[in-house]
């Protein structure tokens, strides 16, 4: 199977101006999310998908691919993932190529690692529609509650005993039929795997603190991409 993978980076974030270039252990946040592409073994190409020409020459320059600029239309806040995805593979697929899975990486959860995105690819390579990178959710909904006129209520007021474990999108990675996303532009189809990942991997960068915890782990662990 050809697979083709696409990492969305826009310039635009409102929580943490300028992220996707932003010094993580000392290279540009989107390197790690490059890095990890390159040493996937599943992947056939890995193309970088943003509207800011300083992201694509960094991409560049750290040994990526960013072969066009996405349209304005595509990279405001209104815009979606699967959007800017499925104009990369209609980009991919313009000289004649054809894509059986299409993997979508964001470059804000840079801790993520090559096993994972061969993970992911492997589950739709054996049939699945869709796969998707998850961690576990530590603040399970049976743990919750709304709070209405200063009391607590319980989210689900019925439960009781040992709740199952939930896992919740960490954005790592996002694997799904290219058909699917080329015709439909799903990344999620009916028959819907996933990957567990460890909390540490799992850092999705939103705000300094999520970009400072991954600092930590990054000091702690000595990661390198």
């Amino acid at each position: 199977m050809t697979v083709f993978a696409v990492i969305t980076a826009r310039a635009g974030s409102k929580r943490l101006p300028g992220k996707n270039l932003r010094p993580l252990g000392g290279v540009p946040m989107i390197g790690w999310t490059i890095a990890a592409a390159k040493r996937a073994k599943t992947l056939a190409a890995c193309w970088v998908s943003t509207d800011d020409p300083a992201i694509a020459g960094a991409a560049r320059a750290l040994g990526g691919e960013a072969p066009f600029l996405r349209p304005a239309a595509l990279s405001g806040d209104s815009a979606s993932s699967a959007d800017a995805a499925r104009h990369a593979l209609a980009e991919f697929e313009k000289g004649g190529r054809k894509a059986d899975v299409v993997v979508l990486l964001q470059p804000t959860t840079p801790l993520r690692g090559a096993g994972a995105i061969d993970a992911a690819v492997g589950l739709v390579e054996a049939g699945a529609d869709s796969a998707q990178t998850v961690t576990l959710d530590e603040a399970h909904p049976h743990h919750k509650f709304r709070l209405r006129e200063g009391r607590l209520i319980p989210v689900n007021p019925d439960a009781g005993g040992d709740a199952e474990a939930v896992y919740r999108p960490n954005g790592g990675v996002y694997a799904v039929r290219a058909d699917l996303l080329r015709e439909k532009g799903l990344l999620r189809g009916a028959d819907h795997r996933g990957v567990i990942m460890d909390f540490e991997s799992s850092v999705d960068i939103d705000t300094l603190w999520d970009f400072r915890l991954a600092e930590a782990i990054i000091a702690e662990t000595g990661r390198r991409p």
